[in-house]
């Protein structure tokens, strides 16, 4: 039977556990304070018609939204386009293209910073489709509060805009419950289909590493310096 321990081991031990515990807590919450600041995300997003959708008794507007004009669209510099070797979703807008019921408005990526909803950005979209005879319109905002999600609010229009063509909204909110999963808009003409990812830079990287490697180090020897200096049991102890 094992002699019970001291009441200075015991204090010794939970002052280890404490110690340990703060140190590990920013690497099991994301990071140290100072890195995890701003994070920054990958946002990748098919955008796409569906052809075959009916009116189903549904009469859309001609004109387009007052909303359109005044959208606080982003400064430059707030996004960094990545390259279509890096897109994940190419599967996603192959099958698209391979259906008679859809078409690809826009297959886009870009990475940016994550804010609250009073100093997030919108990444802006504006791009002729289908030989230039609709185009696509409005924002897409990444904002990182309590919850991540993404705000969308898109128009499909005739390039025209005057000619009494429908115009199509799709303004919806979606909150990014999981990452690196496939997050859908819907709309009966057209849709979005989005995943988000975190970054996190080489530096950015081998910072918390070394960090957590210097952390786990302090912890071992703290636990040796303890054990050497660790009052023996009691005589009495010893004979029991």
């Amino acid at each position: 039977m094992n002699p019970p321990a001291s009441p200075a081991a015991f204090s010794t031990r939970a002052h280890q556990l404490l110690l340990c515990g703060a140190l590990l807590f920013p690497f099991l919450t994301g990071g140290s304070p100072a890195l995890a600041e701003v994070p920054q995300y990958d946002v990748e997003v098919v955008i796409f018609s569906n052809q075959n959708s009916g009116s189903d008794g549904e009469h859309w507007p001609t004109t387009l939204p007052d909303s359109l004009g005044t959208r606080d669209f982003a400064a430059e510099g707030q996004f960094s386009e990545r390259p279509a070797s890096s897109y994940r979703l190419d599967g996603v807008a192959n099958a698209l293209r391979q259906s008679r019921g859809y078409s690809v408005l826009l297959h886009t990526a870009w990475r940016q910073s994550a804010y609250d909803s009073r100093n997030a950005v919108a990444y802006p979209v504006d791009a002729s489709v289908q030989d230039g005879a609709r185009r696509l319109a409005g924002q897409i905002k990444l904002v990182r509060e309590r919850y991540l999600h993404l705000d969308v609010d898109l128009v499909l229009m005739s390039a025209a805009g005057a000619d009494g063509s429908a115009v199509y909204e799709l303004n919806e909110k979606r909150r990014i419950k999981k990452s690196s999963t496939l997050h859908y808009f819907d709309h009966p003409r057209f849709g979005m289909i989005a995943i988000v990812t975190p970054y996190q830079s080489p530096e950015m990287q081998q910072q918390l590493e070394a960090e957590e490697a210097a952390a786990m180090e302090e912890v071992v020897d703290d636990e040796e310096n303890a054990a050497e200096t660790e009052p023996l049991p009691a005589d009495d102890q010893l004979t029991r």
